[in-house]
Parts: C-alpha cells; sequence; structure tokens
C-alpha cells in the first residue's frame, strides 16, 4: 500500500486530519471533534480508522459512526499544503506508514505536552508550588515550552524563502529539535533555553548560567549532527546542519568568546543574525530539504 501523509486542519470549529498518498491521490479525512472517518476508497478504512485512534486514543466502535465512503474523493481546504514525496528513500519510510506533516506541529508542543503529563500526577500539589514560587519539574517544562513559543515569535519574522519547523520529534525515545530552521543560509537546529532574570556566560569552550556549567553545548553539537545525518539520508546527498543556542530572558549575557562550531545568542538578536549570514543555497535546495524535513519518517 502507499504511504500516506497527514495535514491537520482547523477552522470554523472544525478539526480535521486529511490524508493523501505520496503519489497525491486523496485518501479522506478523520474528524476529531465528531470522531468519524470520511474515505474516498474502502480499501483506506482501516488506515483512516488507525489515524483517528493515534490523534484520539479511540479505536472504531463496533457499530456506531460508521465509515462514510464517497463516491468522489474529499476537497482539501485551501490551507492544507501537499508535499510531493514520490522519491523518498524506501529506507527511511515503512511501507503502509502514515507520515505526518511537522508544519502543523505548534512550538513548545514536546514541552507541554510533557508538563501536562507531570501536572496530571499532582495537579494540586503543582498549583501550591506555583503559588509559592517552588522550583518543580512541572515549573521547568512550562518554562521550557513558553521560550520556545517566544523563540517561534522571533523566527516568524524572517519572512519568504525561510521555512521553520517546531518541536520536531527525533528517533522513538521523546527526543525533539525545539527549531528547524532552512532558508538561503543554510539549514539550524536552535536549541531554546529560558531561564528568567539570570546570567549567561559563554565561552570558546563552554557556557555557563549563574556560574554553573551546562551541558548546552554538548546537547546542540549532538542534535546537528543527527540532523545533518537524517537530513543527509532522506536528500539522497550530504546536508550540513549547524547548531545554535537561544536564550531567553536573561537579566545579563556576555560573550567572552563565540564556540567554533555552535552560535549562542538571545531570541532579540536571534533574527538580526540569521539574515546576517551568507547565502548558501538556492531556493531549489531549500525546497527540497523542507520536503523531506517535514516529514516525520525523516526523522525517525
Amino acid at each position: 500500500m502507499s504511504e500516506l501523509i497527514e495535514s491537520r486542519w482547523t477552522r470554523y470549529g472544525k478539526d480535521r486530519v486529511y490524508i493523501r498518498t505520496t503519489d497525491g491521490s486523496t485518501v479522506g479525512y478523520v474528524d476529531l471533534v465528531e470522531r468519524t472517518v470520511v474515505a474516498d476508497n474502502a480499501e483506506y478504512e482501516q488506515d483512516l480508522w488507525a489515524c483517528l485512534a493515534q490523534w484520539t486514543g479511540n479505536s472504531r466502535p463496533d457499530l456506531e459512526r460508521p465509515v462514510t465512503t464517497l463516491t468522489s474523493p474529499p476537497s482539501f481546504p485551501e490551507a492544507v499544503s501537499t508535499v510531493a514525496v514520490a522519491e523518498y528513500p524506501e529506507t527511511n519510510s515503512p511501507d503502509g506508514a502514515i507520515l505526518r506533516d511537522l508544519t502543523d506541529n505548534a512550538a513548545g508542543a514536546a514541552a507541554w505536552a510533557k508538563r501536562n503529563e507531570i501536572n496530571a500526577q499532582a495537579p494540586i500539589l503543582y498549583v501550591v508550588a506555583r503559588l509559592f514560587g517552588v522550583k518543580t519539574e512541572e515549573r521547568a517544562w512550562r518554562v521550557g515550552a513558553r521560550g520556545e513559543e517566544k523563540v517561534a515569535a522571533e523566527l516568524a519574522k524572517l519572512g519568504a524563502g525561510w521555512h521553520v519547523l517546531h518541536a520536531v520529534e527525533v528517533g522513538d525515545h521523546g527526543s525533539d529539535i525545539d527549531h528547524v530552521v532552512i532558508g538561503p543560509a543554510g539549514v539550524f537546529t536552535l536549541n531554546t533555553k529560558r531561564h528568567p532574570g539570570a546570567k549567561a556566560w559563554i565561552g570558546e569552550h563552554r557556557v555557563m548560567v549563574n556560574g554553573q556549567r551546562t551541558d548546552y553545548l554538548r546537547n546542540s553539537r549532538f542534535e546537528a549532527k543527527r540532523a545533518s545525518r537524517l537530513l543527509s539520508l532522506a536528500c539522497h546527498r550530504p546536508v550540513e546542519v549547524a547548531a545554535a543556542i537561544v536564550f531567553v530572558d536573561l537579566d545579563d549575557f556576555t560573550l567572552k568568546q563565540m564556540p567554533a562550531d555552535v552560535h549562542v545568542t538571545t531570541g532579540r538578536r536571534l533574527i538580526k543574525w540569521l539574515r546576517s549570514l551568507p547565502t548558501r543555497m538556492d531556493n531549489d535546495a531549500v525546497d527540497d530539504i523542507f520536503a523531506k524535513a517535514r516529514l516525520s519518517n525523516t526523522w525517525r
């Protein structure tokens, strides 16, 4: 069976996931509000119900809400964009897999999901902790998620020619890249760090926050190398990826010496830095890499 691509669409009170095959043929859609599926071909009925279960956690009822089979394919809203991936590498896309379009990801989504998971274990306890300013694991994820949202707001200013993905899940163990930026200056993985009221010190071989050494450089290097390997596989050619650390809400930012292979900056300086970089890729190269980067299976 052909691989399938998901595109979520929310508008006018509706919340749907539209599905196409990689050759552009419509399959149908899943209605997350009504919890129904609409198919243009009975061959894909099980795939649509699997998609519904993936998004809602509910499998198909035995007799309730039977699948609707259309005589003609459903029309896709204008807001849903498609990706041409006929040449997508077989080694990176298992047969029958549904590929998620990562442009639907909201900034901080993975961090918020983790925060909500932790908060659900003891919601009253964490409310009290917030009232008294106690630092908890729930707070750490919440602060981080809001930092990613702030950086996303800055990245939205990049304009035409640039593409940004947020909360990109990598592998099968809960890891994610805060932001992947693709544009004329190249490909970048951004690691957002929000430390309200803190002081950051950056040297050639270390990054310190409030006098404490961090592992931010090591983690950022690892993210970029991993992204380079996965994108190179998907694009069938070497794709270089540069790492960056973006601090948010600091009181003081001291740059002693910039690390050789990781750029360290702040949210306010981020766009100016990206725009100042020389052009390294033409529009076709940017579009080609983005077409692969936006598919979930590229990162598995």
